[in-house]
């Protein structure tokens, strides 16, 4: 009987092993599928679909590398991650705003859908990467769920929001 049990156990156990090694490989090859993008539109399409696949890998092309720093240790849960896809999948993204120096991009969302913030990008080895670090610093959301600019808070991004007038809060408005 106790021959039997321990036989139980070691087919257990390399099954287990077997499942995770093939898990690992799964999730290797999704890696590979997903890259920085040519458009800014195309970047934030590949992290949706991150989102949707529930991948958790930091290092993926489409972060910029402070980004993928700040990921290491950022824990982010699939509810969220699919709180975050029916947020925005409410919502109607204008086109991309790309700076002069066309090193900088800013997909906004009309200031009706205060509920989707905008998402910054930052050009690295010509495609374009989500700089979710200073988007981290600089935005902020309102009890609402609003979001808005944090007061004092500087960024290579303004450019793109220079239709807009911001009130005394950060909160953005139409001109």
């Amino acid at each position: 009987m106790r021959r039997n049990v321990l036989s139980i156990h070691f087919a257990l156990f390399w099954l287990m092993l077997l499942t995770a090694q093939v898990s690992a490989a799964a999730d290797s090859s999704m890696d590979e599928k997903i890259s920085a993008g040519s458009t800014p539109a195309e970047t934030l399409s590949s992290y949706f679909a991150v989102l949707k696949q529930r991948n958790k890998n930091p290092g993926l092309e489409i972060y910029t590398p402070a980004t993928q720093r700040m990921l290491e240790t950022w824990v982010m849960t699939a509810l969220q991650m699919e709180n975050l896809l029916h947020t925005y999948s409410r919502c109607h993204a204008e086109r991309a705003r790309i700076g002069k120096d066309r090193r900088y991009a800013v997909i906004r969302y009309p200031v009706s859908q205060r509920q989707c913030s905008p998402w910054f990008f930052e050009r690295i080895d010509g495609a374009w990467a989500l700089d979710l670090t200073m988007m981290q610093r600089a935005i902020r959301f309102g009890r609402d769920n609003a979001w808005h600019f944090e007061r004092g808070a500087r960024h290579p991004y303004e450019y793109a929001f220079v239709d807009w007038e911001f009130d005394s809060h950060g909160f953005p408005r139409e001109k």
